[in-house]
């Protein structure tokens, strides 16, 4: 229990809470202990969100996927996490993407009506919760107001930072070149010379069909600078 108690304590919506107080939300309160094997989907994307969950073991793969089907940005997420906070409120409560076990995960989850409760008593939970929310969100603007040029590396790096989590790792875009580059709105001679520098400085690996993140943090450093603070 203990061991448990130590990785909740390392999730964000947790920080500042006693280990009395966790053992007493979890007696009181509807908290739910999933184990998923490998390869068994955890959340299938459009799925309501409905529960708050918690990635408490183990990793599990995400796979977003555009509405036309012609993309697919896959990364392995590792525990402790929580999984799509910013989908549990709002006009759009549901999951953005697909979610599947990668080896044993252990998913702890609450029901979205124990989440107001607790939030409504517990002030510590309500403030942590907004400020996850409000670093999503300014996530996003920050990394769009730090593009400084038209160069497309640098247009790379934003996306792929917008769309993956920050220690996510076997980050994957799998799409057509033709798609991309279109995307992009750049030549395919550009957009290969492009790649072909990344891949030259051991940031990314690609195929035809495929663009593996080899180091995100090399990425976000390309695009936000060394000296920037983690957050991205």
């Amino acid at each position: 229990m203990d061991s448990m108690y130590d990785v909740l304590l390392q999730l964000p919506i947790f920080q500042g809470v006693s280990r009395n107080k966790i053992s007493e939300l979890i007696e009181k309160m509807k908290f739910h202990f999933l184990k998923y094997p490998d390869g068994e989907k955890i959340v299938t994307c459009g799925e309501e969100c409905n529960h708050l969950k918690f990635l408490i073991s183990g990793e599990i793969r995400s796979e977003l996927i555009t509405q036309n089907e012609k993309m697919r940005i896959s990364e392995k997420i590792q525990a402790p996490n929580v999984l799509a906070p910013e989908h549990l409120f709002g006009r759009d409560t549901y999951f953005p993407a697909n979610l599947y076990a990668s080896g044993t995960v252990g998913i702890m989850q609450i029901e979205k009506a124990s989440v107001v409760q607790m939030l409504q008593e517990e002030p510590i939970f309500l403030i942590n919760l907004l400020n996850i929310l409000s670093r999503k969100s300014q996530k996003a603007l920050e990394s769009f107001t730090a593009l400084s040029s038209n160069d497309l590396k640098e247009r790379l790096a934003f996306w792929v930072l917008s769309l993956t989590q920050q220690k996510s790792t076997d980050i994957r875009i799998i799409c057509k070149q033709k798609d991309l580059y279109s995307f992009f709105g750049v030549q395919r001679s550009v957009f290969l010379s492009t790649l072909d520098e990344l891949k030259e400085n051991g940031i990314i690996d690609y195929d035809p069909k495929e663009i593996l993140i080899l180091d995100r943090t090399r990425l976000k450093d390309l695009f936000l600078g060394s000296d920037q603070e983690d957050e991205f």
